[in-house]
């Protein structure tokens, strides 16, 4: 049996097509509408490659073809039995057990003694700038929300991101002072090899001025 494509594309695809049958271009319409590509990264390229996936699964089935006017032909897709019971489990599955995302941010950080000290005060507070703008556009969002009278249900994905945002500023501002202040730092012999990479940085332009 082939493999069930499990994406974040693919979990939005089969909801959409819970609701109604829908072609490609109806489904990446109402993903940017639904504001589900600030969750999900969402390309043409990849959209089609998913609904080919899921479609060889027997997730979803081809409908029929239609064509509207001068536009080309669009084939409709529909959800199958299958389909229903595969994302109704998987739903229930994600929202119930956390899973490990794997994030850069935290794959970098593993890495963090490759920098000296200073130049990683400098790189998080440069970070911490560019978290409080998205801080602000998440609290925009979500009151444009409130504003327009959509039911707070088709809004939890905002308000995670925000938690999320809000979540590591606080920790980076608060790493930032454990940098400066030295409850976090770099042992001597890392010191050491950043000041000597430096060391031979400089001696290596030196020598080139001088020839």
């Amino acid at each position: 049996m082939p493999a069930r494509p499990r994406t974040p594309l693919a979990l939005a695809i089969l909801n959409l097509l819970y609701e109604r049958s829908l072609h490609p271009y109806e489904m990446q319409h109402l993903m940017r509408e639904r504001g589900h590509d600030r969750v999900i990264k969402l390309k043409g390229s990849s959209l089609y490659s998913t609904i080919e996936r899921l479609a060889t699964a027997g997730l979803i089935v081809a409908e029929e073809t239609r064509r509207e006017g001068r536009r080309p032909e669009r084939t409709v897709y529909a959800l199958t039995e299958a389909g229903k019971d595969e994302v109704s489990a998987w739903l229930r599955e994600l929202i119930a057990r956390p899973a490990p995302d794997y994030p850069w941010f935290g794959s970098a950080l593993a890495f963090l003694a490759a920098i000296p000290p200073e130049e990683a005060v400098s790189l998080l507070e440069q970070r911490a700038v560019l978290l409080d703008a998205e801080v602000v556009a998440e609290e925009r969002m979500l009151t444009s929300v409130e504003q327009i009278g959509l039911p707070r249900l088709f809004a939890v994905e905002t308000e995670f991101a925000l938690a999320m945002r809000r979540a590591e500023l606080d920790w980076v501002h608060q790493i930032v002072a454990d940098i400066r202040d030295r409850h976090l730092a770099w042992p001597p012999e890392v010191i050491a090899m950043h000041t000597g990479q430096r060391t031979t940085a400089v001696s290596t332009q030196m020598e080139g001025a001088d020839t």
